[in-house]
């Protein structure tokens, strides 16, 4: 293959990359929007007529979602294993020494797809890859062609985890600013259980928010403030300092 055509394939392989990690988790994003939207219209009395519209319309993006993300699983794995000898071309001198082996050269193209997806700045897993399907012969293992054909699938997998987690990174920037200081976290919690009471007194008058409400209210503020904890953990956000926070403002 010349020069001047490997460009060209490599470009046309980042469309598709793009195109089939964004498609499914545009059109999922999309589809909870609308279904939230949907399911809170329909609780407003009398309820608006746009609200079964929305609903269809997250239902209709949501089974777009799925369909998107069994494409993209099935032209991912096509186009890893249609690659050809380019995906292995530089092969590291870890790799499998049987690479003339058909499923070797499977398993090898698959990694090197792999290795593409999740990006340049993790070009260095395509090594751990392949020495990994390489077993260790010296000391015994060697893997099956089934088990190496797995574990290639899963490195591809993990790829595209890494991408997505990549693209929704900006995503977490406001949430991760919020449960960063526990004053926003304070406010936060206090806008939305406010925000309640104030449904519910006037949609049922104070005397269902004395006798009844303040019972939703009270357990909406202690799971929003579960809420935020599980959030911090998996987030591994921790609280900045009281000093900081008032040498910053």
């Amino acid at each position: 293959m010349s020069t001047d055509e490997r460009p060209a394939e490599v470009v046309g392989a980042g469309v598709v990359t793009v195109v089939a990690v964004l498609a499914p988790v545009l059109s999922g994003a999309l589809a909870i929007a609308l279904l939230l939207v949907g399911y809170i219209l329909k609780t407003l009395d009398p309820e608006p007529a746009i609200a079964r519209t929305v609903l269809a319309g997250g239902w209709v993006f949501g089974g777009v979602s799925a369909v998107a993300l069994l494409v993209a699983a099935v032209g991912l794995l096509f186009a890893a294993l249609r690659e050809g000898p380019q995906a292995v071309e530089g092969e590291p001198e870890t790799a499998p020494a049987a690479t003339d082996a058909p499923d070797s050269r499977a398993g090898l193209r698959t990694v090197g797809f792999a290795s593409y997806v999740a990006g340049d700045r993790r070009a260095h897993l395509r090594e751990e890859w392949a020495a990994i399907l390489g077993g260790d012969p010296g000391n015994g293992v060697v893997l099956s062609s089934r088990r190496r054909m797995r574990y290639a699938l899963g490195f591809l997998w993990a790829a595209l985890r890494m991408r997505i987690s990549d693209l929704a990174a900006p995503l977490w920037t406001p949430v991760d600013w919020l449960l960063s200081v526990e004053s926003r976290t304070h406010g936060f919690i206090a806008l939305a259980v406010g925000a309640q009471i104030l449904y519910i007194q006037h949609e049922d008058g104070v005397h269902a928010l004395v006798t009844e409400g303040w019972g939703w209210c009270a357990g909406c503020g202690i799971a929003l403030r579960l809420f935020v904890g599980w959030l911090r953990r998996i987030r591994g956000v921790e609280l900045a300092s009281t000093h900081s926070e008032s040498r910053d403002q």
